[in-house]
């Protein structure tokens, strides 16, 4: 309250990100503003949905912001993707996706394609990991009419997932049991795309993308007679009727760093 009082908003107060602590924004969560990578304090309350983002975003400021970064090789297959780097462009990733949807939901579609298009530049899906924070680009893509675009991320996501999948099937039984988290985690993530194809209209994929799904389901039935097991196997499966929209599925899950 001494700062604030003292400071008058003549000079920005920023705080950086990774912490969703009260304490550390001085309890001031409510008033926050998201410029790129940090957050402004503002005299604006804003109260986010989720416990997992933090302020409002003035998009037209952002985006400048956003199209001023330089990347360097950050989206080149020439250097090493080292850990470290790909746990900061989750970051980066997040943020994008924050910023999309924020221009999608006040109709400024060329912007938003722009955004989508530098993150999966930049950040492309096979060097940097984390894929659940990917989703938010495919139904982007779709949004701003970008049908192609967005089928090719979900082939990326989809590939990742089915290699994965087809390894625990080949694995002995007491390892499957022991990646069961994993197995769950991966199954949740394929059907969340599934669920952005089916919430967006794309049929046609959607009923040929289901299908292989499903395959997967079967590939894991021995777990199905586990009580731990049954819900989940219930709750994936995918059904083929796409005659109308679904909701899109919004179940979090966590990415294993390849």
């Amino acid at each position: 309250l001494d700062i604030l009082a003292n400071n008058d908003w003549k000079r920005p107060i920023y705080f950086s990100g990774g912490s969703f602590d009260k304490a550390e924004y001085i309890w001031m969560k409510d008033y926050l503003q998201l410029d790129g990578l940090v957050y402004k304090l503002v005299p604006i309350k804003t109260k986010n949905e989720s416990a997992f983002e933090m302020g409002r975003i003035d998009t037209d400021l952002m985006y400048d912001i956003v199209k001023g970064w330089e990347w360097g090789n950050s989206g080149s297959p020439d250097i090493y993707h080292d850990t470290q780097t790909r746990i900061q462009g989750l970051s980066f990733r997040s943020n994008l996706a924050r910023l999309t949807e924020a221009l999608l939901s006040e109709g400024k579609i060329e912007k938003a394609k722009e955004i989508i298009d530098l993150a999966m530049e930049n950040i492309p899906v096979e060097h940097f990991g984390f894929y659940t924070f990917v989703e938010p680009f495919v139904d982007g893509y779709y949004k701003v009419g970008e049908t192609n675009k967005a089928r090719a991320v979900f082939e990326k996501l989809k590939k990742i997932y089915r290699e994965r999948l087809d390894y625990y099937a080949g694995i002995p039984l007491d390892e499957q049991y022991e990646k069961i988290e994993d197995i769950i985690s991966d199954m949740e993530g394929y059907r969340r795309n599934i669920d952005i194809l089916i919430a967006n209209d794309d049929r046609e994929m959607a009923e040929k993308e289901t299908a292989l799904f499903n395959d997967h389901i079967d590939q894991f039935s021995h777990f199905y007679r586990d009580s731990f097991m049954e819900d989940e196997a219930q709750e994936n499966t995918v059904q083929p009727d796409t005659s109308a929209p679904a909701e899109p599925d919004t179940t979090e899950a966590t990415d294993s760093i390849e």
